[in-house]
């Protein structure tokens, strides 16, 4: 087992600072890569079941996870000093309760909020009185991504571009939306994605992204891609737009002011500067062509977001999050806009916070693409 990593140690620097005895922190076993997930964050490991950390402050760290049968996973990749496997988390739990020794009047929870009612009322009634609430703490404390999450969001990007290479090579008229879009999802399941978010669709016009379905590909279709993959526990996400056949200079001439505010935002995200300030940034220089009123819903949603699982941080990209950011937060950044005379556009790429701005992680940004056949 892996030694102890860095963030068990601030979360134990926090119950000291807070003089609290221990935390318990909660999974339900979905993932999802718009929210963290607290057992990742504390044990390095990603729950197929229910499952719980349980950090003393002097003491232990230990993970539980439903069912027993994964214990072998567990053991190889926690990061906690002691993994145990039940087929009844709440059993388990009051267990190990009991073993640690925690002053049950001063045990904090993380994520027990978005977990079943009946398990709540059971951890409620372990503890001598009700447990304080840390909604946010993982979140907070995953905001800065480590040198190894750095690392394996790299990666996650290439999987992503050769996703959408792999779209401009196998996008054909004739083809299905839901026929490109599982062959693009099985294609980066092949280069070692653990899971993947996908939203791919086309049209002449298009209002927006979604979900790809029956629709059948034809020649001039604007296909949109919003391609998220996920490797070794970190999302990253990459917006692509291409033209079945050929480009008009009208389509070009767009894009380039999406390319154009992608520019901006990024060099506005320094650390100490806000997100509102970013979406600013990217939102004057559609104002300046002439498309202010579309700079809000339903003409597009928001100007990127965190990526989940490790962190949300720093949330939405929009005009009214003034959440600051830091040297490490690594998030997607995307201009998506409706436009009048082209329909839907999409630009974003995932970057990373640093000193001078945000720097993307993909070694080739977004661009007009055409799909010859």
């Amino acid at each position: 087992m892996a030694a102890e990593n860095a963030r068990l140690s601030q979360a134990r620097t926090w119950l000291d600072e807070q003089k609290l005895d221990g935390l318990i922190a909660f999974n339900d076993g979905q993932n999802s890569f718009l929210d963290g997930n607290a057992v990742y964050v504390f044990s390095g490991s990603r729950p197929i079941g229910r499952s719980a950390v349980v950090l003393a402050r002097n003491g232990s760290s230990i993970l539980i996870v439903e069912p027993a049968s994964d214990l072998e996973r567990a053991i190889r990749i926690a990061v906690t000093q002691e993994v145990i496997a039940t087929d009844d988390l709440p059993v388990a739990l009051a267990q190990v309760l009991a073993q640690t020794g925690l002053d049950r009047a001063k045990v904090a929870t993380v994520a027990l909020s978005k977990q079943s009612i009946r398990l709540a009322r059971q951890v409620g009634g372990m503890l001598a009185q009700p447990a304080r609430p840390e909604e946010k703490l993982a979140s907070h404390l995953a905001r800065l991504r480590s040198a190894e999450e750095l690392a394996a969001s790299r990666k996650a990007t290439v999987i992503a571009e050769q996703g959408y290479k792999r779209l401009l090579d196998v996008a054909r008229p004739g083809m299905r939306e839901f026929e490109l879009a599982a062959d693009i999802y099985t294609y980066m399941k092949g280069l070692g994605a653990e899971d993947n978010f996908l939203l791919m669709s086309a049209s002449q016009h298009n209002l927006a992204v979604r979900a790809a379905g029956r629709r059948v590909l034809e020649e001039g279709d604007v296909i949109l891609g919003e391609i998220t993959p996920c490797f070794q526990g970190q999302f990253v996400q990459i917006c692509r737009t291409a033209v079945i056949g050929k480009t008009t200079p009208v389509l070009q001439d767009k894009y380039r002011l999406l390319q154009d505010a992608m520019r901006r935002g990024m060099d506005a995200a320094v650390p100490g500067a806000t997100v509102a300030q970013a979406c600013e940034a990217m939102n004057d220089v559609l104002r300046a062509a002439g498309y202010g009123d579309y700079c809000r819903p339903p003409y597009m949603r928001v100007r990127g977001h965190g990526l989940g699982i490790t962190s949300d941080q720093p949330g939405d990209l929009t005009v009214d999050n003034h959440t600051v950011f830091e040297e490490g937060m690594i998030f997607v950044m995307h201009p998506n806009q409706y436009i009048p005379e082209t329909g839907y556009l999409m630009c974003g790429e995932p970057v990373v916070i640093s000193h001078n701005g945000a720097i993307s992680l993909s070694e080739r940004d977004s661009e007009l693409d055409t799909v010859a056949y």
